[in-house]
């Protein structure tokens, strides 16, 4: 392809993108009065003060945020504690009774999850669980588990079991080989795992909606609740939408040198 016409491709894809960002921050500093002109001329940056002192409604974002971070960096860190041994499992010793139970993961993750919405009340209501940081982490690493172990199983499926039968010629024990041959060698997998999974746990609305009150709401309750029966505060709620982006986005650019190699070679196998 012609390099000036790659050029212009990677310009309108760019365009493309971006102008629903564009948008969502016209929208989020325009006054009552002005909104759906993408260039305004009445310029307010009063939604975001409220969005992040909470001048009027007294509810700034940061406790929401925290709420967020919290529960989903402990569903992502207990998700890959448990995926990591049991996808090298699934991956090493192929046998009926593992295949089955790998199919058995992803039969109950096929399960739509607004059927198991009842049961999880049920569950989290027993042990006095409402409304905290466990229960609704545990439900996310639920439901995030089967999806960390199909993720790493193709990682772990790509390292040839040759390096493990080296490490044990020399006397290393199958956990040993492992620990210092096969795990570093899957951090790039960890890495695209812990993001999957994580973002996961920072947008999901429905269980967050109805599992949470007061102390645990995370932010897409927090965002949903800008609108009401009697009228919806889009510049509020923009303005809550594009801060509650910027953790992703920094972590993305922490680690998307691991996800570019991570999925790189998650694809070589194939």
């Amino acid at each position: 392809m012609n390099k000036h016409l790659r050029g212009i491709l990677i310009i309108i894809v760019l365009l493309w993108t971006l102008f629903p960002f564009y948008s969502l921050l016209v929208t989020s500093v325009t006054a009552s009065g002005s909104i759906g002109d993408l260039s305004p001329q009445n310029i307010t940056f009063e939604y975001y003060k409220e969005i992040f002192f909470g001048t009027k409604s007294g509810r700034s974002i940061w406790p929401f945020m925290k709420n967020s971070l919290i529960i989903g960096g402990v569903a992502t860190i207990g998700v890959l504690v448990i995926c990591v041994p049991c996808a090298y499992g699934f991956s090493r010793w192929d046998s009926k009774m593992s295949s089955r139970l790998y199919l058995g993961f992803f039969i109950l993750r096929m399960l739509p999850p607004i059927a198991l919405l009842v049961p999880w009340y049920f569950i989290l209501n027993s042990f006095k669980l409402m409304d905290t940081y466990s229960g609704l982490s545990f439900i996310y690493f639920v439901f995030q588990l089967p999806v960390g172990i199909w993720l790493m199983k193709g990682f772990f499926d790509t390292i040839p079991i040759e390096l493990e039968e080296s490490a044990w010629i020399e006397g290393a024990s199958v956990f040993q080989s492992f620990l210092k041959v096969i795990l570093p060698l899957t951090s790039n997998g960890m890495a695209v795992t812990a993001t999957f999974v994580f973002i996961y746990c920072y947008i999901e609305f429905m269980y967050a909606s109805i599992f949470t009150r007061t102390k645990t709401i995370t932010l897409p309750p927090y965002i949903a609740g800008f609108a009401t029966a009697w009228e919806i505060h889009f510049q509020l709620m923009l303005s809550a939408a594009l801060v509650s982006i910027v953790p992703m986005a920094v972590l993305f650019f922490m680690i998307q040198r691991y996800i570019a190699q991570g999925a790189i070679g998650g694809a070589l196998k194939y």
